[in-house]
């Protein structure tokens, strides 16, 4: 539809226009020419009876032929077709590139959504990383100090530790001491207890010398008892004729005999105490003092039975010397 006012006589001033200045006045640029107005049927409408009129004044006059008017109508015909041809396919170039441009514009709009909201997205990151590094930070610090107190309590513990150490190293020297100070002291003890052993063995040696001599001066009182005995018994038959001094030592006499028995029975309990003492120096093995305490008690057994054995000797002498007397009173 052509726009309201437009008629032929513009499209013929458009048309001579564009011949003056030498274009070709297609329906296009004449479309143009008009400001764009216009449909291109009506301008083609136009031109179509403007050309009608222009052959009808050419022949008109009679200056041209029909064949070179039919040849200049086919011509404006054919140039008319090719332009038409063109204008369509550049039309049609046109919608595709508009076309493409608009798929272009809107694949461009979904691009630029799409990184929009990535935008968005990466700035929502960037604000979670922000408050994820606040948090690591104050972590980080917090690490940190945590981090001096273990360095500190590293400190300590490892100045305990050489303090430990050093305790440990003093214990060990203490107890190196302590064990060779044991050492010391066992060897002490033993090289103690040998030379109590010796001690001991020669102390039992010597007593069983004394016991040995003690035997001996035993066996050689028994002998002078027995002699006694036999010089009692020669002294009881020469005193026959003395029975009056007899009669009247006859109870001396009888003591001498319980003197005697008790001499015997004296001599019986130290031959038995000295077979107990053989026995006890056997067996004895734990203390010198024991033997020591033995020895003494044996000893002032010994020297009772001496005093006994001297104060029998002496009463044997006297009675002796009383029977001596009394043989020449006979």
């Amino acid at each position: 539809m052509a726009r309201a006012g437009l008629s032929r006589l513009d499209v013929k001033r458009a048309r001579d226009s564009l011949a003056a200045q030498g274009q070709h006045p297609s329906i296009d640029a004449i479309r143009i020419a008009l400001g764009n107005t216009g449909s291109k049927t009506t301008i083609h409408r136009y031109l179509k009876e403007l050309e009608e009129e222009d052959g009808t004044a050419l022949t008109r006059t009679g200056s041209l032929s029909d064949a070179i008017q039919d040849l200049v109508a086919r011509l404006a015909a054919r140039l008319h077709e090719e332009a038409q041809a063109t204008i369509d396919q550049q039309i049609t170039a046109a919608a595709a590139q508009r076309q493409q441009a608009q798929a272009e514009a809107d694949k461009l709009s979904a691009d630029l959504a799409a990184l929009r909201a990535e935008l968005a997205q990466a700035h929502a990151n960037i604000a979670n990383v922000r408050a994820a590094h606040s948090d690591t930070q104050t972590a980080l610090q917090q690490r940190t100090i945590e981090a001096g107190r273990s360095a500190q309590q590293v400190q300590d513990l490892t100045a305990r530790l050489a303090e430990h150490e050093g305790f440990r190293r003093s214990l060990e020297e203490k107890l190196q001491h302590a064990h060779q100070a044991l050492d010391h002291f066992r060897n002490a003890s033993k090289e103690q207890r040998d030379q109590d052993a010796r001690r001991h063995e020669q102390q039992v040696q010597q007593l069983q010398a004394e016991i040995r001599q003690a035997n001996q001066a035993l066996i050689i009182k028994q002998g002078e008892i027995t002699q006694l005995n036999k010089d009692g018994a020669r002294l009881v038959a020469e005193a026959g004729a003395a029975a009056k001094r007899v009669r009247e030592s006859e109870a001396r006499g009888e003591q001498t005999l319980t003197a005697l028995n008790q001499a015997r029975a004296d001599l019986a309990r130290a031959e038995a105490e000295r077979d107990a003492l053989r026995t006890t120096v056997q067996t004895q093995t734990d203390g010198f003092a024991a033997v020591r305490a033995e020895r003494e008690q044996m000893a002032a057994e010994l020297a009772k039975l001496a005093a006994r054995l001297e104060a029998q000797q002496t009463l044997l002498t006297d009675y002796r010397a009383q029977l001596g007397l009394a043989g020449p009173a006979t």
